[in-house]
Formats: structure tokens, sequence, C-alpha cells
């Protein structure tokens, strides 16, 4: 996590991308009934057991959200190559795909907007790096409780304790951005994407240019 530091985005653009994510993903998971806009483990997993149940339909929207979420990934890196103020145009590209998502909602556009989520979420695991320039993921978890759990196992054997709590909070985040967006969605649809959507844009004004993203770091393989 000192990594992100320093780059010139913190640990606080982690927590906020990482609620944000959280928010998204509770709206797609009401709206979805089950499936996720950002948790591919989860649809993974889901899709593996309609396979096995000769589910053919679900099996293949459960595909299509991977395939669409890679692909997010790859536009993030691709979009922000080479570009000098690179967070940024993350950022603002991820609360463009949001704002289109928001609008499709609001005109009852539903599967028109679901999409457009998972696209945001695969640009979003572009946008920030750590330790070794690997991007972060901030739409999934699992690596943070990893992290915890080797620090707690660390603390056990005398190694400080302080490395968990940025692991903690980045959890804390998602966990605290899912229920505000699956409550909101449940009492006012979709169209509180239009809630993420400013807060990126605040992000993206104000991210500062920093000098490493004249050479952003590559995507992790």
């Amino acid at each position: 996590m000192q990594q992100l530091n320093r780059t010139g985005t913190g640990i606080g653009m982690a927590l906020a991308l990482a609620a944000i994510a959280g928010f998204v993903d509770g709206v797609g998971f009401v709206t979805l009934g089950g499936w996720f806009v950002s948790f591919m483990s989860g649809n993974s997993t889901r899709m593996a057991v309609d396979l096995v149940s000769l589910s053919w339909r679900d099996a293949l929207f459960g595909m299509g959200l991977i395939a669409l979420f890679v692909a997010g990934v790859a536009a993030g890196h691709l979009f922000g190559q080479d570009a000098r103020d690179r967070v940024r145009r993350l950022l603002f590209l991820e609360a463009a795909l949001l704002l289109v998502a928001a609008w499709f909602f609001r005109i009852e556009l539903a599967a028109a907007a679901v999409p457009l989520m998972v696209l945001a979420m695969g640009v979003a695991n572009a946008t920030l790096t750590r330790e070794g320039g690997h991007p972060l993921g901030v739409t999934h978890m699992t690596g943070a409780l990893a992290r915890i759990g080797e620090g707690l196992a660390g603390a056990a054997r005398g190694a400080p304790a302080a490395a968990i709590w940025p692991w903690l909070a980045l959890w804390l985040a998602v966990i605290c951005g899912g229920a505000m967006g699956g409550a909101l969605s449940l009492r006012w649809g979709g169209i509180v994407l239009g809630l993420p959507t400013v807060a990126l844009i605040l992000l993206g004004f104000a991210a500062r240019r920093d000098r490493q993203w004249h050479n952003p770091p590559p995507a992790s393989t």
C-alpha cells in the first residue's frame, strides 16, 4: 500500500475507489438479483454451477459479465497508457460510463446500463498500483483479507500489526459502499449511480499530476 503514496494517489484514493466499487456492486447485485458487476470470483462460481446444472442461459450471462469486466480492465490500461495524467483520465472514464448507466436506468433501460457498470468496474481495477507496479484491485477484497490474515500471523510472531490497518480499511470501505449502494438502489433504483459519478469527477479534479505517470506501470501478468 505504500506504493500508492509514492505515486501521489495515496491510500485515501484507494479507499474512495473501493467504496465507490462497493456502491456500484451493491446497485448491480440488487438490479441483477444475485449477479455481480465487479466481483468476478462470485460470478465465476455461479457460472460454473449453472454449467453443470445445464442452465445455459444463466451460464452465458455469467460469461458475458466476465468478458465485459476483462474488456474494461484492458480498456483502462490502453486508455491510460503513456498518459501524463493517467489516473485522472481513468477516473473520468469510469465516471462517464457510470453517468451513461445512470441515464439508462432513468429511462428504464437497465439491460443497457449493466454492461457499462461492468466496464466501469474493470477500468477501476486499472487505475491504481501497489508495490511492484501491479494494479491494486479495488473491486474485490479476497487479496485484502489474505493480507489481513498474513498480518495477524506476523503479529502473533511479534511483528508490527500496523500493516493490517490499510487492508482492513480497504475492506471496510467496500462493505460501507456496498451497503449504501444496495440500500439506495432498493429505494430509488439504479439512478443512484449519479452519486458515485459525482464522486469520481471530484476525485479526478483532485488527483495530483505525478511525474511517475509519464511511465505508467505495466499491467499485471
